[in-house]
C-alpha cells in the first residue's frame, strides 16, 4: 500500500482576516498533486503550516492516518520548498548537493549547463538558476513528501521541461503537491488538482471546474 498524506481542520487568520478555514488535501506516493488559487488565496500559508514553520492551533496532519506529533517529525518525513531561499548565502552548490548527498552527474544529467556554476554561491547564481537547484535539493531528499512552492518561478523556459521530468522521476517514491501562479505549468504536471477558494479546498475533477468557480476567465 502506498502510503498517503492527509491534512484537515486546518484555520489560520491574520488579525482579523481569516485565511484558511475549510481545508481538506490527500496525497498518495506516486502521485503529483496540484493547488491552485488567486494570489492571496492561503496557498503558501497552508504549505508553512503543514510543514511546521507556521504555527496554528488548529490542524490535523496525518500520515497513513497517524497524525504527525511534532515538528520534527513532520520536517524528516516532508520536505519543503518555500518562495524564499532555501541554500544558506555562504555554501557553494557544490556543497549543498554534497550536504544532500546527491551526486553532481543527477544534477547535470538535466541541467549539463550548470557544470561551470558548481563552485559558485547561491547569490551569484541567477534566480532561476537557484531555484532549479533547490529544486533538486528537495526532490532528491529523503523525505516521503514534498511541498513544492513556486517551483517553476524564474526559471527559463528552455528549463521548464526538465523540471517536469524531474518531478515526474521524484514522484515514483515520493507524494508531490505544489503550487504555481503558472497554472499551466500545474495543469500539465498534476495527477490530481485541488482549488482553494475563500478559505476552503474544492477537489477539481474537470479542469471547467476552474472557470465555473471564479479561479479563471474566459480571457486567459
Amino acid at each position: 500500500m502506498m502510503d498517503v498524506l492527509e491534512f484537515d481542520g486546518i484555520e489560520f487568520s491574520y488579525g482579523t482576516s481569516r485565511i484558511l478555514t475549510g481545508v481538506y488535501v490527500q496525497c498518495r506516493v506516486g502521485e503529483v498533486v496540484g493547488i491552485l488559487g488567486r494570489n492571496g488565496s492561503g496557498k503558501s500559508t497552508l504549505f508553512k503550516v503543514v510543514f511546521g514553520s507556521l504555527q496554528t492551533e488548529h490542524r490535523s496532519i496525518r500520515i497513513n492516518g497517524q497524525p504527525l506529533p511534532n515538528d520534527f517529525i513532520r520536517r524528516r518525513l516532508i520536505g519543503y520548498l518555500p518562495q524564499g531561499n532555501l541554500i544558506p548565502p555562504h555554501v557553494t552548490i557544490d556543497k549543498a548537493l554534497s550536504l544532500f548527498g546527491i551526486e553532481r552527474a543527477t544534477l547535470l544529467n538535466y541541467f549539463p549547463e550548470f557544470d561551470e556554476q558548481l563552485e559558485l554561491r547561491p547569490d551569484e547564481l541567477s534566480g532561476g538558476a537557484r531555484r532549479v537547484i533547490e529544486l533538486m535539493l528537495v526532490l532528491n531528499s529523503n523525505s516521503r513528501f514534498v511541498l513544492l512552492d513556486e517551483p517553476f518561478s524564474g526559471v527559463m523556459p528552455v528549463h521548464v521541461e526538465s523540471i517536469r521530468k524531474m518531478i515526474q522521476h521524484a514522484k515514483a517514491e515520493k507524494g508531490i503537491i505544489l503550487t504555481d501562479h503558472l497554472y499551466r505549468n500545474v495543469l500539465a504536471i498534476a495527477d490530481r488538482l485541488y482549488l482553494i477558494s475563500n478559505g476552503n479546498t474544492y477537489a477539481i475533477r474537470d479542469h471547467d471546474e476552474l472557470f465555473s468557480r471564479g479561479y479563471l476567465s474566459e480571457d486567459k
